[in-house]
Parts: C-alpha cells; sequence; structure tokens
C-alpha cells in the first residue's frame, strides 16, 4: 500500500508541473518558475483562476507521496528498496524476490520479538508468517534444505525453507547453529505463501538481516528433535519460535503412523523395507536397504528392488511389485524374486527359501506317480502345479479352486494374473513343485486302497474342503439342463432378462443358476445368471 502511495504521488506530482508549465507557456508566462516548489507561489496568486486545478492537483500529489513516506518509516524500511519490487506481486504464478544482502529491520531486534520468543519457547514450532499465523504440519531436512511448513497440499499454504547444507545422516549428535542480522555468509531463507485468489506460490528471499537460532539432535531412523527462532526482516514482522520433529524422508504420517495412501517413491520403499523384514527368522537379517523404486501413478502399480544383507554374509536382491488398495500401499503376494548376490560363508546358516534354486547334490530323487480321482485334487490347492491336457498343452500356475467337474488354475501373463479353467474331461495328469506327477483317474477305477501323497516342500495346511456333488438321477435332469451342460466350457452367448447380453465361457450349471466367465483385461469376470431369468443361451461361433 505505501509503495502504491509513493508511485501515485509522484507521478500525479509531474503530471501537475507539466501541466502548469504548458498552462504558463501558453499565456506569455515564464514556466521555470514552476520548476521550484514556492518561486511560482506568487504567479500562481496572480493568476489563480487559470492555474487552480493544476496547482491542487501538485497539492494534493505531495501529501499521496508524503502519506506513503510515512507509512514506510512506520514499518523501518526503506522505500527505495521496496518500490521496484511491487510489480511482481501481481504477476501470474511463483514469484521470487530477494537481495543479495537484505536490510535488517528495527523488529528483528525489537523487544517485541523478544517478548514472542519467550511465549513460544518450549511449545510446538508456530508464530507468524506473511500477516498469517502459522502452526507446522511437517519439517523435514531432505538434501541439506530445512524445510518448514503448513498445510497438507501439494503445494503449502506458509512455508519457510533454510538452506542448511546439513547431512541429516551426519547428524549423531546434538549440532547448532547461530545467525544474527549482521553476519555475512547467513544460509538463505526463503519465504513462501500462497496469495488470495492464487493457485502458485509467491517467494521472497533472504540472504541476511535475519535472526535465527536453531538446535537438531538425532531422535530415530529418519527423525530429528529440533528447536528454532527466527526473526524475519519483512514488513510483516514474521516469526518462527518452538520445537519440532524433522524427518529425513517424504513420509506422511497419520497419528503417528506411516500414511499408505501417499503416493511417492519413499512410500513404496518404507512398505517393501517392512515386507522384507518379515521373510527371515529372528537373527538372520542385517539390513535391508531400497536401492530403486518405480512408482506409476496412473496404473497404481510399483515396484522396488531392495538390497538385503544376512548375517551369514549372503547379500541378495529382491525385488517386489506393490499396488494400491483401499488400505493403502502393499506387496503383491507372491510377486518377489531373488537374486542372490554373494553366497553365504561356508559353515554358517543357511536359508531354505522356494526361490532359491538347488544345487545338484541336494536335488530329491523323483517321487514316484500317485493316481488321484478329480475330486481328490482338492488337496492341492493353492499349491503351484503344472497342469497337462490330453491334447497336450501346459499350463502352469497356482491351483486355486476346485468345484464340480472344474478347476481354475491363476496364471502370471506380464504384470498380471490370469485365471484359467480346466475341465476333469480335459484334464490328464498334474506335477507339483517338488517332481511328483498325478495322474487323474476316474472315480470307478480306484482299488479302494488308500495312497501316500509324497511331498517333501512345507506348506500351509488348508482348511478340510468337502467336494459334494449329488449325483443326480438321469430322469430327474430336464432336457434343458442336459443342454446347457453340453456346453460347459465353450463359448456361448446368454441373453437374460434385465441384463446385458454377454459373450463368455460357460463355467458351470447348476439347478438354480449358471456361471459365465467373460475376459476382462489380463484376467477375467465371473458372472452368475439365475436360471429363471435366463431366456436363451446359445453356442457362440
Amino acid at each position: 500500500m505505501a509503495e502504491l502511495l509513493i508511485i501515485i504521488g509522484v507521478s500525479g506530482f509531474i503530471i501537475s508541473t507539466l501541466g502548469l508549465m504548458h498552462e504558463a507557456g501558453s499565456r506569455g508566462h515564464s514556466a521555470l518558475f514552476f520548476l521550484l516548489p514556492l518561486a511560482s507561489l506568487g504567479q500562481v496568486q496572480q493568476h489563480w483562476e487559470e492555474y487552480r486545478w493544476w496547482a491542487l492537483g501538485r497539492v494534493a500529489s505531495l501529501l499521496t507521496a508524503a502519506v506513503g513516506v510515512a507509512l514506510f518509516l512506520a514499518t523501518g524500511q526503506s522505500p527505495l528498496e521496496q518500490a521496484p519490487r511491487q510489480n511482481l506481486a501481481g504477476q501470474a504464478g511463483q514469484v521470487l524476490r530477494g537481495d543479495n544482502m537484505a536490510t535488517s529491520t528495527a523488529f528483528v531486534t525489537s523487544e517485541e520479538a523478544a517478548l514472542l520468543v519467550v511465549e513460544g519457547q518450549g511449545k510446538a514450532l508456530s508464530g507468524r508468517l506473511h500477516g498469517k499465523k502459522f502452526r507446522y504440519d511437517r519439517v523435514a531436512l531432505i538434501d541439506g534444505v530445512l524445510t518448514v511448513s503448513q498445510g497438507k497440499g501439494f503445494l503449502p499454504e506458509l512455508e519457510v525453507r533454510v538452506l542448511l547444507g546439513w547431512d541429516p545422516e551426519a547428524i549423531t549428535e546434538r549440532r547448532s547453529m547461530l545467525v544474527n542480522p549482521s553476519d555475512e555468509g547467513a544460509p538463505v531463507v526463503h519465504l513462501s505463501w500462497k496469495p488470495e485468489g492464487q493457485d502458485y506460490p509467491e517467494t521472497r528471499i533472504f540472504s541476511g538481516g535475519y535472526r535465527l537460532e536453531l538446535a537438531l539432535a538425532p531422535l530415530d531412523t529418519d527423525q530429528l528433535s529440533g528447536s528454532m527462532v527466527l526473526v524475519m526482516p519483512d514488513s510483516f514482522k514474521s516469526y518462527l519460535v518452538g520445537d519440532f520433529t524433522a524427518y529425513s524422508n517424504h513420509l506422511r504420517y497419520r497419528n503417528g503412523n506411516v500414511d499408505l495412501h501417499f503416493d511417492h517413491d519413499d512410500t513404496l520403499a518404507y512398505v517393501a523395507e517392512e515386507y522384507l523384514a518379515t521373510q527371515f527368522p529372528e537373527g538372520m537379517l542385517e539390513s535391508v536397504q531400497a536401492e530403486h523404486v518405480q512408482l506409476r501413478r496412473a496404473e497404481a502399480t510399483g515396484q522396488v528392488m531392495s538390497q538385503v544383507v544376512l548375517t551369514s554374509g549372503a547379500v541378495e536382491q529382491r525385488h517386489v511389485r506393490l499396488e494400491k488398495s483401499e488400505v493403502g500401499w502393499a506387496v503383491v503376494p507372491g510377486s518377489m524374486e531373488t537374486r542372490v548376490i554373494t553366497p553365504p560363508r561356508e559353515g554358517s546358516a543357511t536359508l531354505r527359501s522356494p526361490v532359491f534354486e538347488k544345487s545338484p547334490s541336494e536335488q530329491v530323487q523323483a517321487l514316484p506317480p500317485v493316481e488321484k480321482t478329480f475330486p481328490e485334487l482338492v488337496a492341492y490347492m493353492d499349491r503351484k502345479v503344472l497342469l497337462e491336457t490330453r491334447s497336450g498343452r501346459e499350463l502352469e500356475g497356482v491351483l486355486r479352486r476346485v468345484s464340480g467337474d472344474r478347476l481354475w488354475l491363476v496364471m502370471n501373463v506380464g504384470s498380471g494374473n490370469v485365471e484359467r479353467s480346466v475341465s476333469a474331461e480335459e484334464l490328464k495328469s498334474l506335477t507339483l513343485s517338488n517332481g511328483q506327477r498325478v495322474d487323474l483317474v476316474s472315480e470307478g477305477d480306484g482299488n479302494g486302497e488308500a495312497e501316500v501323497v509324497y511331498d517333501n516342500e512345507p506348506r500351509v495346511e488348508q482348511p478340510s474342503q468337502q467336494v459334494s456333488k449329488a449325483e443326480e438321477p438321469v430322469e430327474e435332469i430336464s432336457a434343458k439342463l442336459k443342454e446347457l451342460r453340453a456346453l460347459v466350457g465353450k463359448s456361448v452367448t446368454i441373453t437374460a432378462s434385465g441384463v446385458t447380453t454377454r459373450t463368455g465361457i460357460l463355467q458351470a450349471v447348476t439347478e438354480d443358476h449358471l456361471t459365465l466367465s467373460v475376459a476382462m483385461g489380463a484376467g477375467n469376470i465371473e458372472y452368475f445368471y439365475d436360471m429363471n431369468s435366463i431366456q436363451k443361451v446359445e453356442a457362440a461361433r
């Protein structure tokens, strides 16, 4: 406001003086008298009717400029330093303003500032920035820059950045800094605020003239405890004082816990490190460090490569895939890949993992094949198997479900999973991950003796599941059911009342409903149709 008054006053004084000189020249009077403030007073009085409006305008301009100068003097700043920068404030976008050496104001060393500092000591960091009350939401020391911000958006509402040049990992004991207004070579300070009605902040840069008392001490992993006193040399009497907790990463916290919904490389690295820490017995893990993070925000997926160091001397490189769900970022089960960089020391304890390749001396001898009926395959659910069909095709994946006369296999395709169903008539045999072959036989071919399944792999006990498929008498099966069951496993088009006509693979048919599997992206979606709502089912060409 003060700068604007000075600009208006000086401009008005120049225009009114030129107007008086033009009026005097047109009437044959001397125009040079108007260059001196008091020399033309007698000439204006004699010819008041001709000069009165220009004379009044010059007096009003002088008063306006005097008010602007008085406002500057009241705030203790020089108008010559501030007037050239005022035009930048109205520009759109981010605005940077600064000096090689900012002039300190009376507020920095005033009694008012001292009382405010005493009042805020021992409390959470707070104060006033650019005329607005401030209470910090986050303090971070990253890449040598101490950032104090208010606001949880991508662009904070108020922010102070001090270019310290300190490495947070090098702070192993209490470290402090004291800067006086007259000190040279002080750290550069950025003060940013977001003006009303603008989306981008404005920033003023201070290279000196401020007062700073800063102390930092190690607190926990990626955390520092600190206290700050900062008094700024701006016209708004900005200051900060109080204690805080600073982080040396980009993690966000909610109620003391890491916010797993925040999209950042550090969030994915944190989730991956926490997951890998649970994959080893106690005492075997020495350190886990995320080395490379790939975040794909549009797809809500990511990948983390970490280096794992074990107490046995082994060094491994582990890759995990992550997906974002309702609970935030999480590791995709079964997505971990391992590469051994350094083998364990001789004689040290080793960790047996399914992803390790066994040496020839550790290979288990081939187990004898067994015969099983189709319902008995439920014993191998959630196990990795290799299916062989009667047409000679092989399918590898995890056996997810066995129901009726069909089973479902989850297969890895690219970066996703595809669920594939195989009928009992099509299946010939399956091979377990330990190399044992299981041949499929009809229920009538069994000899009634219990067969032993050889399995040297540890597996999680699954709840006992019963496959109950009541054999329906032929005479009770309607002609409609016979026709539909003949289409199981084939591509069909279903038209039903109240729903869209869909084409897919007919998975199962019961007395009250049927199941249709429709391909969708890299997987498929199952639709259930009530038998009473079906209007037409026909084989697709």
